[in-house]
């Protein structure tokens, strides 16, 4: 039965493939960033790795708490603003139009460079392998490895802290909390996680090394550091 939805995962995934619609890269393309040579492979069905995997996402079923459940519920959004319970209330969309943008900008980059390497892994997702993990959020249709939201919240995690240095380490706090809700919610195994920090950074990286992006994040950050009151 495994191996029936295992196949129709994989059709199903080609099939979401060549129908989603591309954007157009603004700062970095994901040709720039090939995941698919960083990453290591995924475990093998029936490896032991594997078996550890799913052991992994069944524990943290089994253990998660009424207020895992409710972080992990609320952490399905891919928002920058999810930092704000580190940044403080005044860090919201409303008070940050540039900001706002500029992340906006950021994450559509961030998506097209991990549809890729989710396509070119195309590991099925926890729910998938396994019949006795019950998801508590949305059961994604894409691939599960590397984890995009786990990616996002290290590459969020990375910026905000070249725009608010004085809050480094709870940032990264929060984008490793916001990741493991992923295993908490059910649909990500440790590996993906582990992943998706690797390709956060990875990404981060190329970012910084860009002309428009830093111009740019001069920008965000002046207009966050004076909405933070922070100057």
């Amino acid at each position: 039965m495994r191996k029936i939805v295992y196949y129709l995962f994989v059709l199903i995934a080609a099939a979401s493939s060549a129908v989603a619609k591309s954007s157009e890269p603004y700062y970095i393309a994901p040709s720039q960033v090939s995941l698919s040579e960083i990453l290591s492979p995924t475990p093998a069905p029936d490896s032991e790795a594997q078996k550890k995997d799913v052991q992994a996402v069944l524990n943290a079923e089994q253990s998660r708490t009424e207020e895992q459940v409710k972080s992990a519920q609320a952490d399905a959004e891919v928002s920058a603003f999810r930092f704000a319970d580190v940044l403080g209330p005044s860090f919201d969309l409303e008070s940050l139009p540039y900001t706002t943008k500029f992340f906006e900008r950021v994450t559509s980059d961030e998506m097209q460079i991990i549809k890729a390497a989710k396509e070119h892994f195309n590991r099925p997702r926890p729910f998938m392998v396994s019949q006795d993990i019950h998801p508590i959020i949305k059961q994604p249709s894409n691939a599960s490895y590397p984890s995009g939201h786990t990616t996002f919240a290290y590459l969020v995690a990375i910026i905000l802290a070249n725009m608010v240095p004085e809050k480094s380490a709870a940032l990264f706090e929060r984008a490793a909390v916001y990741s493991h809700n992923r295993v908490i919610a059910g649909v990500h195994f440790p590996t993906d996680v582990e992943a998706g920090r690797i390709a956060g950074s990875v990404i981060a990286n190329t970012l910084l090394h860009e002309e428009r992006f830093t111009s740019d994040l001069v920008q965000a950050k002046a207009e966050a550091r004076r909405v933070l009151n922070l100057d």
